[in-house]
Parts: C-alpha cells; sequence; structure tokens
C-alpha cells in the first residue's frame, strides 16, 4: 500500500514538474542574434547662447544648430536645441538645473508626428573646480550631471523607456592667460544609462552599459565684456541597442548593437551680461 502511494505521489509530482517548465516555456522571450552595426559621420554645430548673472545666480538660454555634413554629401539640418538654465555658485562648487527642447528636425521628411520629432531633457548636477599651477592659470573641473530624456511620442517599452536616465561624467582643463582674451580648453566626457530596458540589459550581460565617450579640443575667444566666441573639434563615440521586439515582449525580431563614430566641427557665440 505504501509501495503504492509512492508511485502515486511520485507520478503527481513529476505531471507539476512538467507543467511548470511548459509554462515557464511558454513565457519565456525568444530572443533574436545580436547583429554588429557601426557607422561613421561628420557634423557642423552652430549655436547662441546668452547668460544673465544675479550675484551667485546664473540664467542661460541657448540656440544650437547641427548640420549632417557626412556620410551623405548633402548637408541639412540635423537637430534643433532650445536651452534654458540655472546656475548656483558656492566656493569650489557650482550646481546647476535645466530644461532643452529638441527636434530632431532631420526627420521632418520621413514623418510629421510632432511627438516623433519632439524630445524633451531635463537635467541637474555638481560642478567641482579647482585652480592649479603656481599662477593659478589652469583650471581643473568635474561635472557629474543627471539626464532625464523624455520621448512625446508612445514607444513600445520593451524596445526602449519612455523615460530614459542616464549619468554625464565631464573632466575639463583649461587656461587662462592673463593679458590675452584666449582661453584654450580640453575636455572628454561618459555617458552611462541607468534605466535600459530588460531587453537591452540582456545583449549587455544584465546591465546598464556605457552609451557615449565624447573628446572636445577648444579655444575661447573673449572679444570684449559680453561678447565670446567658442570654437572646437570634437569626437563622439556613442553605443546603443536597437531592438524590434513584438508588443507582448515575447519575441525579439532583430537586435542590432549600433556603435557610431562621428567628427564634429563647431562655432559658438556667447553673449554674458552681468548685474
Amino acid at each position: 500500500m505504501n509501495y503504492e502511494l509512492c508511485i502515486m505521489n511520485y507520478k503527481r509530482a513529476y505531471v507539476i514538474l512538467c507543467l511548470a517548465a511548459l509554462s515557464f516555456t511558454a513565457g519565456a522571450t525568444d530572443y533574436a542574434a545580436l547583429q554588429d552595426s557601426v557607422a561613421t559621420g561628420m557634423q557642423l554645430r552652430t549655436g547662441a547662447d546668452f547668460n544673465f548673472k544675479f550675484d551667485r545666480v546664473t540664467l542661460n538660454f541657448g540656440e544650437e544648430l547641427r548640420f549632417n555634413l557626412m556620410p551623405t554629401a548633402e548637408v541639412h539640418l540635423a537637430n534643433t536645441y532650445l536651452e534654458a538654465d540655472v546656475n548656483i555658485i558656492r566656493g569650489y562648487f557650482h550646481g546647476h538645473a535645466g530644461y532643452s527642447l529638441r527636434a530632431r528636425t532631420g526627420k521632418l521628411g520621413t514623418t510629421t508626428d510632432v511627438n516623433k520629432i519632439l524630445r524633451h531633457r531635463v537635467y541637474f548636477g555638481l560642478t567641482e573646480h579647482v585652480k592649479l599651477g603656481t599662477l593659478q592659470r589652469f583650471t581643473l573641473s568635474l561635472r557629474e550631471r543627471a539626464v532625464l530624456n523624455i520621448r512625446t511620442d508612445s514607444p513600445n517599452l520593451f524596445e526602449k523607456p519612455a523615460y530614459a536616465w542616464d549619468m554625464r561624467y565631464r573632466l575639463q582643463l583649461q587656461y587662462k592667460a592673463a593679458s590675452k582674451p584666449l582661453t584654450p580648453y580640453l575636455w572628454t566626457e561618459l555617458v552611462h544609462t541607468c534605466n535600459a530596458t530588460e531587453y537591452q540589459k540582456y545583449y549587455n550581460n544584465s546591465h546598464n552599459y556605457i552609451s557615449a565617450v565624447k573628446a572636445a579640443v577648444g579655444l575661447k575667444w573673449k572679444l570684449d565684456a559680453t561678447n565670446t566666441l567658442n570654437f572646437y573639434v570634437r569626437y563622439d563615440w556613442s553605443h546603443d541597442f536597437d531592438i524590434d521586439a513584438n508588443k507582448e515582449g515575447t519575441t525579439v525580431k532583430t537586435a542590432y548593437d549600433i556603435r557610431q563614430h562621428l567628427a564634429i566641427i563647431g562655432v559658438e557665440y556667447k553673449f554674458g551680461w552681468k548685474k
């Protein structure tokens, strides 16, 4: 009797395990093989920045235009930015917060949906800086910035987040000459995702990932007390996962590991007013 009871319990356990395994298999995601995609390009960027200083608080308003020069020979408007931020300076620390509106005007030829063209960005951060050298002509600074990119369309949340957080770390060194209006500088920046989708993490060993590394060399030319020109050359390396999944999230149709190399030439005008 005990032997027959053990056999029945064994069969029941076996059936339960089979049903559980079948349920797990049915709920599992079918992942496509990851494919590589590498692109190169070149941009011309120009912009204007207006800042107003009130004691320790600075208000900035800026506009930047980006033109694609490569890979296509045609020069066309790629992006438009409008930005406003507030800066507070306390000794060696510099706090800031701001908002940026981005219009991806390069997509105007493929869509008329405003929600697919506009992007909102909110950011805040802290910059620590210290002067170096016997004459303290050099300034070394580290800027840490949290950025929230907000989409206005309705993306498939298995492919990309509607609210994408990332952290940005910029290390900069600049030299201020005593009697000349020229300030050379160089900086490098690292960008790291904070809330990549589960599918993006799947293709990156279950982790968030470095989405960009940037570096620039530039020269600021102070024309007078209020007007400054900024010339720079810059290199951006970016990394992202382009995933096409069904709405149920059970199948990843295609997955691309996208890496882009972008060379940038830029010139900016800055107007500064101080109370």
